[in-house]
Parts: C-alpha cells; sequence; structure tokens
C-alpha cells in the first residue's frame, strides 16, 4: 500500500495519521497537552471544517499541525516560501484556500497575513505551525509537498523540528469549544450561519479587549474616531490617555474598524457597529474580561521563566494557619478535625474498656486564623524602553493583583526624574483602570528615587504585611544622592530591609547583575525573565504576593 493509499484509508476511517517526522494529518480538531507537547490527540467527533469554520458538511477541511521548538519566526517570509513552492509545482489553485496560523499571526495564505494576533491564539500556536485547507480526497498527494516545503521554510529560517511521538484517537465533549483558537480571519474557508452575527462580533470584541487588557481603552479610542479624524489632529490625544495609541490603530486597521484615506481616519460600518456593541454589551464584556484576568490559564513549566536568585532571608509569613482544640459546646465550630477525633475516641473506648463511640468529650474542632491582608506597592518602570506591550503587561499584571482576595494595591510609575502615585491603595477595580491608564512610557530610569518614594508612601499608610513589587527592564539611570545610579539604589534599597518591608524585583536576564546586588540589598526575592510577558509576570505574582 502505498503512502497516498495509506493516507487516505486513514482519513476515511476518521483518523489522523503522522507525516514525516514532525507533522500530523487528519480532517480533526487536534489537541496538545503542554506538559506532553510529544503526544497528540486526534478529537475524532470534531470535523475541523465545522469547528474551524462552521461549514455545513463534514470531511471537506484538512488540517496539519507541524510542530518545531517554541519560537516566533518570520511568518511572511514562510508564506512567500510555500506559495512560490506551489505555483512551481502547478498547484497555485490550492493557494486561495490554504489558511495558516503560527506564534505570531496568520490568516489566508494568500491574504495579509495580518490576522491571528490575540494573545490566546499566538500563545496556543507557539510550538507548531497549524495549516487547514479546502482538499478533496483525489487532491490528499499535495499534503506530503505541503508539509516538506513547510519543513524547508523552518529550517531555512533556523527553526528546529520536533518529533511527535504518539498520536491518540479520542472522543470529546460536543459540542468542542474552540473559542481559544478561532478569531476573525479573512479566509475563504468559512461558511455563514454557523454562529449569529452577535456570538461572532462578542467573541471578536471579547478577543480584542483580551489583547490590550482593557475595555476602557479599546472604548476611549472607539470614541476618538466616532468622526473622520486626521491622525495628526484631534485623535492624538489618545496618547494623553494611554500608552497602546499605535497599536490601536495598527490593530483597528487590521481587523477593519478603522479605514484609511489622505491620512485621515474613520470608522468603518464594522466600527460603528462595535462602537454600539460596547455600548450595549459593556457590562458582560467587562465580567469576561475579569474572569480571564483573575482565573488565567495554568503555565507548567513555562519557558523563559526561572527563580535565578534568592535573597538569604525567608520571611516567616504564613497563609492561615490552623489551630486544633478541644470542642466548646457554646461555640459554634467552624470546621471539625474527623481523624483526631476518632483517634482520641479509640484511645477512650480503650481506656474505659466499653465499646467504640464518640462522646462530645472527643470531638476536636478547627479554627484557622484569617489570612494575613497582602498590600502591594507595584512599582512599574515608565521609561521609554518599557513602551508598548511591556507597560501594556506591567497594567495587566496591576489588574490581576487587585483582584486577588485579601489584596489591596498601589501603583507607582517612574520615568526621568519623577515618581507619581498613579493609584493609591485599593480593592477597587474602576479605581486601577482610571489609574494605570494613565501612565505613558517616556524618558530615564530614576530607580533608586522611586524605591525611596516607595518606602515613603508605604510608611505613611498603617500596613501590617507591606509588599513592594518593582517590574523593571532596565537598569539605573538617573542617580540621587551620589552621581552612581546603581549604587543610590542599592542604598534605596537597604532602606526597604530596615524599614522591614518586603521586597520582589521582576526584570531581564541581560540585568541581572544589577538587580542581584538590589535585592540582596533590600533582602527580597529576584525572578529573571526572558520577557515581561503576562504569563511570566502572573506566576511571579502567584509565587511572590504571600510572604
Amino acid at each position: 500500500m502505498s503512502s497516498i493509499e495509506k493516507l487516505q484509508m486513514e482519513l476515511n476511517n476518521g483518523k489522523g495519521v503522522r507525516v514525516g517526522q514532525a507533522a500530523v494529518v487528519s480532517r480533526k480538531v487536534h489537541t496538545i497537552n503542554y506538559d506532553t507537547p510529544q503526544n497528540v490527540n486526534i478529537i475524532i467527533n470534531a470535523d475541523a471544517g465545522q469547528a474551524f469554520y462552521y461549514r455545513f458538511v463534514e470531511n471537506e477541511i484538512i488540517h496539519v499541525d507541524l510542530f518545531h521548538e517554541i519560537k516566533i519566526f518570520n511568518l511572511m517570509q514562510m508564506a512567500d516560501f510555500l506559495k512560490k513552492s506551489l505555483v512551481e509545482n502547478s498547484l497555485d489553485y490550492l493557494i486561495d484556500n490554504i489558511d495558516i496560523q503560527t506564534g505570531s499571526g496568520g490568516g489566508r495564505l494568500t491574504g495579509s497575513l495580518s490576522y491571528g494576533i490575540t494573545e490566546n491564539l499566538k500563545k496556543n500556536h507557539l510550538n507548531h505551525v497549524h495549516i487547514t485547507a479546502f482538499m478533496t480526497n483525489e487532491e490528499l498527494e499535495n499534503i506530503f509537498l505541503i508539509v516538506a516545503e513547510t519543513e524547508k521554510a523552518l529550517q531555512e529560517q533556523g527553526v528546529e523540528l520536533r518529533k511527535i511521538e504518539r498520536i491518540k484517537h479520542e472522543t470529546g465533549n460536543t459540542p468542542i469549544d474552540m473559542s481559544p483558537y478561532t478569531t476573525d480571519s479573512d479566509s475563504y474557508l468559512k461558511q455563514n450561519g454557523g454562529c449569529s452575527k452577535k456570538d461572532s462580533l462578542f467573541s471578536e470584541t471579547t478577543a480584542m479587549i483580551e489583547y490590550f487588557g482593557s475595555l476602557k481603552e479599546v472604548e476611549d479610542a472607539i470614541k476618538n474616531f466616532e468622526f473622520e479624524s486626521d491622525i495628526s489632529g484631534r485623535a492624538l490625544h489618545i496618547t494623553e490617555k494611554n500608552d497602546d495609541f499605535n497599536d490601536i490603530i495598527k490593530y483597528f486597521e487590521q481587523t477593519n474598524i478603522l479605514s484609511k484615506h489622505q491620512n485621515k481616519y474613520r470608522l468603518t460600518s464594522k466600527g460603528k457597529e462595535l462602537k454600539e456593541f460596547l455600548r450595549i454589551y459593556k457590562r458582560e464584556l467587562e465580567f469576561v474580561l475579569k474572569r480571564t484576568i483573575k482565573n488565567p490559564q495554568r503555565i507548567n513549566n513555562y519557558k523563559g521563566f526561572a527563580i535565578n536568585h534568592l535573597s538569604s532571608r525567608e520571611t516567616g509569613y504564613r497563609s492561615g494557619p490552623s489551630i486544633c482544640k478541644p470542642y466548646v459546646s457554646e461555640e459554634w465550630p467552624e470546621e471539625l478535625d474527623i481523624s483526631e477525633t476518632v483517634r482520641k475516641s479509640l484511645v477512650r473506648s480503650y481506656i474505659e474498656n466499653k465499646k467504640f463511640s464518640i462522646e462530645q468529650e472527643d470531638i476536636v474542632a478547627i479554627k484557622r486564623t484569617p489570612k494575613l491582608q497582602q498590600d502591594i506597592c507595584l512599582i512599574i518602570d515608565a521609561s521609554a524602553s518599557m513602551a508598548g506591550f511591556r507597560l501594556r503587561n506591567a497594567k495587566y499584571l496591576a489588574r490581576y493583583l487587585v483582584l486577588k482576595p485579601n489584596t489591596q494595591v498601589s501603583i507607582m510609575a517612574f520615568q526621568e526624574k519623577e515618581v507619581n502615585v498613579c493609584v493609591p491603595f485599593t480593592r477597587n477595580y474602576d479605581i486601577m483602570e482610571e489609574g494605570i491608564n494613565k501612565i505613558v512610557a517616556t524618558g530615564l530610569t530614576p530607580l533608586a528615587l522611586a524605591l525611596d518614594k516607595g518606602i515613603c508612601h508605604i510608611n505613611k499608610k498603617n500596613l501590617k504585611n507591606p509588599l513592594i513589587m518593582l517590574i523593571t527592564d532596565g537598569i539605573p539611570t538617573v542617580s540621587l544622592w551620589t552621581s552612581d545610579p546603581i549604587n543610590d539604589a542599592v542604598s534605596a534599597a537597604d532602606k526597604i530591609a530596615k524599614n522591614k518591608i518586603n521586597f520582589c524585583c521582576i526584570g531581564l536576564q541581560p540585568n541581572k547583575d544589577c538587580l542581584i546586588k538590589i535585592t540582596d540589598a533590600a533582602r527580597g526575592k529576584l525572578y529573571i525573565l526572558d520577557e515581561l510577558n503576562r504569563e511570566g509576570l502572573v506566576e511571579v505574582a502567584k509565587k511572590s504576593s504571600q510572604w
């Protein structure tokens, strides 16, 4: 039996196959567990065309996942390589009906490839190239060429392939939820009717506010383009409200919310629909965003996250300890210690030479002391190098922290020669949102001043369990007491320890040596990341925000 015949037979039986060492091919949905990415699950009751494109007929769409090391590469370069190969092999008639998704984006192979840019979608494709195509059984032989050329395109960019060890066929829940994997796109494979216009707009809007981490920023941007706006005129004041002006413009253009003519922007019909949709469903969208922030996807063995240094001090904080005590009938027991109660009953029954029974004197209650409130002063580096996604992700962390129970958060931002309290200590999400949206990245890095002001800010309050959490992508560049910015920052950090304030620093690998000195002086904890992305920041918060 030839390879093509075997492929056709397995696909006709509703199964998937491995092509080469790194690719899995089927007409079904594939899933992986990020703990074991070498194992691929084929969901036999989830047709790829129906799940991804709401198609009416099964077995029309072929689904290829080609696995590689976790790496972002040049998608346009890969697409050009594939298109050229298909044309050279007289397969140009297939090109318009092929979609691609990677860790940097995707869309129709012959389109702009500016879709698939939501955080969830990119994250879920960091380790594989996802390809879907409209392909009949008679055309399946072309799969081998597509896989081979995709592998060549990856290797040309220095991306290593990853071998698939095992394919498992299983039945999934129906209807299968593909919301984390789908997005608005320019695909020709979609069929209308699979979901309502409202559902589609809700899904797209949710993806947008998740990407920016803020509903308010999207609302502000939409309002500024209600009428035709010159980029150098009226729309410019957006930069006074948030740091994402250019990114918002780019996103709106890519998703056909804004159109540009003669250097002027205006809302498209889709943009006007979105504006009205935000007005009507604001509360529902806020709920979805808060739920997403509060319960982020769990990251196991996250690449780029490492605890490279801990100071010599270990703080003695314990979260909600419990005390066992005899049951008192006048007090309502919060919780009973079953094992200790049974043990006491057995001992008493044995000593009294009686049949086993549980008496009131045997009952042991558990009294739990309440968890100590955490008071976090989040100090954000707002220097010029933090502009864009780094500052956006730092703001995302602020939203995550204020939604945590038993936590109040204050935000300070430092840049040039200034340190500002943007948000006072609060548990209120709206107050947090209002304050952090005013932070704009610019200027130098006055770290010593930021730490010194942070100590003063905390000492003005009656805080029982304070924590300074510092986020920075650089090293100090502005001095305070001497001519050496680094020594000044170390001196300020030493004051943190003397004031018995807990300290946590989050920084990048190139600045590790400097940050170790600062963290040592503060007798705190240092977390080094490859990049200041959301997943890494949230993981640090989980590990460090309770001492």
